[in-house]
């Protein structure tokens, strides 16, 4: 995919695309970083646990490399404790810029894609909806205005 990436994202743009997610394992070094140069912004999940923490650094990695600015979003944050917010401090002392909000751990999700929806068509009012849509409006600001991302949160 990397080496058709360009021509992909062109065909997209063709036919009216005004954004476009491009989802790559965290692992796949070339993939990652073709997807990065084509970026605005390289938004990297993340659990609240040190495994995944040590992972964000390769792709905040790839971004620098890329020259894209880079923040990462806390999924799967568990509903009580201070995982999160002990993660939280800990990405931003190493310079990462961190999203606001969390994205929780909620059987909304795991329930959407059994019904092949979107948290937002499955429960529109819900916990899970909010956080996404909380994500989604604060993604583009940002990636339409990356040098925001300086200092930011």
């Amino acid at each position: 995919m990397a080496a058709r990436l360009d021509d992909v994202l062109t065909t997209a743009r063709e036919h009216g695309a005004a954004l476009t997610l491009i989802d790559t394992a965290p692992h796949a070094e070339s993939a990652a970083l073709a997807a990065a140069r084509a970026a605005d912004l390289v938004l990297v999940p993340c659990r609240p646990s040190i495994l995944d923490l040590r992972a964000v650094t390769a792709s905040r990695d790839i971004a620098t490399l890329a020259g894209t600015p880079a923040a990462a979003i806390f999924a799967a944050v568990p509903a009580r404790g201070s995982l999160a917010s002990e993660a939280h401090d800990a990405l931003q002392a190493h310079g990462f810029t961190v999203a606001p909000g969390r994205i929780g751990h909620r059987a909304a999700f795991v329930h959407a894609m059994t019904a092949g929806q979107g948290v937002q068509e499955f429960e529109p009012a819900g916990k899970a909806a909010r956080e996404i849509a909380r994500l989604h409006e604060w993604t583009c600001q940002h990636a339409r205005q990356p040098d925001l991302l300086t200092g930011e949160d």
